[in-house]
């Protein structure tokens, strides 16, 4: 009898042979349903690291993105970014309608977010609603985007909705500025048109001045003449002459070919001048009992630079202008005071003041608030007037009411006059 073989053992690694049998089948299903899990862990393991890598890229993308992303649901936040939470808090923030701040501010970013998620909402429409909002008291511009996410729900207020908050506050300066520059092209072809016009209907102008002129003088030279009407007369020359200078002046603020003069002016006497003439227009204008009264406390000042026939155009248009301002009376004060460096008038009314809308374009050429009863050159001819003279030329309202225009002017060097005014003949702020 031959010995007994030993049973043979399979190489390590390798799975053992099975047996003929119902074992040996089971044994090897078993290693069957064994492979195709691990196949199925490590495919499971290879989808799990692109998911990983998925959220870590949009993370990344969603902390690096200079716009704010926020997932509402409820007035819930369910996710969002870095942006957002620097962005939440800060207000309070106005609807910009036709690049103008509307509506009653709203104290946060995040009130914003709820009030356009909340019209979104209630809205019918599908698609994505965008506003642009302004931050009270700056130029800092952002355009909210929101839109429904995920699957639509019956419960309006369970509907996930995806908001995007993207600051737009350089494009909004970019087109501010290049609506500037039409403007600006604007108003140049306006001022060559002016131009063009004033030069062809000067000539006429000027004729009809001059011979008003020389009717005057005659009339002066006339012995016959009453002697209580000189002072008519001569108010009336003076007149004739300061319309004849607005003319020139007329044609050269339209080509804008001005040159500054080298004249000095007293403006205690300018404005004496200004406001006798002033007080002819208005007595002559007074009309229902509605009473204007003038108060004209200019000290003696040191001397400016500027032709006394224009400033005393300047001062006189801004008396009248202040006279047009009071339609239930009241009284125009003209102040005057001085420093080492500088002389300042001040033109005040008691009359409805100026909006805040229009502080800005007061001096623009054409721009007035008097409908056709205007032209809008007056202040924009008294603006070139002064700023010739090297001074300025502003507006503002007071705190009383009323109205207020500033001139200043620098002190030339070697300037005469007499001493400097007292401090409490500065004008009011």
């Amino acid at each position: 009898m031959s010995p007994r073989r030993p049973p043979a053992h399979s190489p390590p690694g390798f799975p053992r042979m099975p047996e003929a049998g119902p074992k040996g089948a089971l044994l090897r299903k078993y290693q069957e349903l064994t492979a195709k899990h691990e196949a199925l862990v490590h495919r499971l393991e290879a989808r799990n690291e692109e998911y990983i890598s998925a959220y870590r890229l949009s993370t990344w993308a969603l902390e690096t993105t200079s716009s704010a992303l926020v997932l509402l649901r409820a007035g819930s936040i369910l996710q969002a970014n870095q942006r957002w939470h620097a962005l939440a808090r800060t207000g309070p923030w106005q609807l910009l309608s036709q690049g103008k701040a509307t509506g009653p501010p709203m104290a946060t970013l995040r009130q914003v977010a709820g009030h356009e998620v909340d019209i979104l909402l209630a809205s019918e429409d599908r698609g994505v609603r965008v506003q642009r909002y302004q931050k009270q008291g700056s130029d800092e511009t952002l355009e909210i985007r929101v839109e429904r996410a995920g699957p639509q729900e019956h419960v309006l207020h369970a509907q996930m909705v995806l908001a995007l908050i993207h600051d737009v506050t350089q494009e909004t300066r970019h087109t501010a500025e290049l609506e500037q520059a039409r403007v600006s092209l604007a108003r140049q072809e306006q001022m060559k048109t002016l131009g063009e016009m004033s030069s062809g209907i000067a000539h006429d102008l000027n004729n009809t001045l001059n011979a008003m002129r020389l009717r005057l003088e005659m009339l002066q030279r006339d012995t016959a003449a009453p002697a209580h009407q000189a002072h008519h007369l001569k108010a009336l020359m003076q007149i004739v002459s300061d319309a004849g200078l607005r003319v020139r002046h007329l044609q050269e603020f339209s080509r804008q070919q001005a040159e500054p003069s080298q004249e000095q002016a007293v403006l205690h006497d300018v404005a004496r001048e200004a406001t006798e003439l002033a007080r002819d227009s208005i007595a002559h204008r007074t009309r229902n009992g509605v009473q204007v009264h003038l108060v004209n406390e200019v000290p003696v000042l040191p001397a400016v630079t500027g032709p006394p026939s224009d400033l005393r155009y300047v001062f006189l248009n801004l008396l009248l202008n202040a006279r047009d301002a009071m339609p239930q009376g009241g009284t125009v004060y003209l102040r005057g005071s001085a420093s080492r460096s500088r002389v300042v008038i001040t033109v005040e009314d008691e009359g409805t003041g100026i909006a805040e809308a229009h502080l800005d374009k007061l001096f623009l050429p054409f721009f007035t608030t008097k409908g056709n009863k205007g032209t809008g050159l007056g202040l924009s001819m008294a603006y070139g007037v002064v700023s010739r003279a090297g001074g300025t030329l502003t507006a503002g309202n007071r705190p009383e009411g009323g109205a207020v225009f500033t001139l200043t002017f620098p002190i030339p060097p070697a300037a005469p006059g007499a001493a400097l005014a007292p401090l409490k003949g500065r004008p009011r702020r």
